[in-house]
């Protein structure tokens, strides 16, 4: 019987950019969301890859707390993102991510834990996994901010819970889908290519 070889994050995305003629183009996030610059940066990507895959694993960037916070919802946006280490990957990413980026997502978090709150009275790790289910939902429904409307200012954007949804959301694909599991889920055999990767085809998110 012959076993397939197994790819880490940096030849896989490697021997796909090969294939698609160099354009990499992950389902669901932004052009100009920050994950996509650590996929495109090979020696920190090996790096993070290999430090993720500890079977010890220490969060190096997010406490134990924001660490099991982004795991359960890693799991419930992308099922199978445990198995792929998408929140070790996307801690190491954090570690030497730009200090506006690590603000943001800590600001995620935050976020998700106030709207846990808010909508049942109790931490996020306390919820049950239907009602976070349900706030997933509530939050990726959510309309988008916009900038209040003054007049010859450019005020910071009003975010809202919708926004920190989409932030982490961009992370956690982007960590599954960079992954041998995802690329596999998307199509990708080792030796085939497809011109575009298809959405993301999970029903809740």
């Amino acid at each position: 019987m012959t076993t397939q070889p197994d790819f880490g994050r940096r030849c896989t995305i490697q021997r796909l950019a090969m294939t698609a003629g160099g354009l990499l183009i992950f389902p669901g996030i932004a052009t100009a969301h920050p994950i996509q610059h650590h996929l495109r940066d090979a020696s920190a990507l090996e790096l993070a890859d290999a430090k993720a895959g500890a079977t010890d694993y220490l969060p190096e960037f997010l406490d134990g707390h924001q660490f099991e916070m982004l795991q359960t919802l890693a799991e419930l946006i992308i099922p199978g993102s445990t198995k792929a280490n998408s929140a070790q990957f996307i801690d190491q990413l954090l570690a030497v991510s730009a200090s506006e980026d690590q603000r943001g997502f800590l600001q995620a978090l935050g976020d998700f834990e106030q709207f846990a709150m808010v909508r049942a009275s109790t931490s996020w790790a306390q919820l049950t996994h239907d009602q976070q289910n349900t706030l997933l939902t509530v939050a990726s429904t959510e309309k988008a901010g916009t900038p209040p409307n003054t007049r010859g200012v450019s005020p910071a954007r009003q975010l809202t819970i919708r926004d920190h949804f989409e932030n982490l959301k961009g992370w956690i694909v982007g960590a599954y889908y960079s992954s041998e599991p995802g690329m596999r889920e998307l199509g990708w055999t080792g030796n085939m290519f497809f011109a575009a990767l298809p959405g993301c085809d999970h029903a809740d998110h």
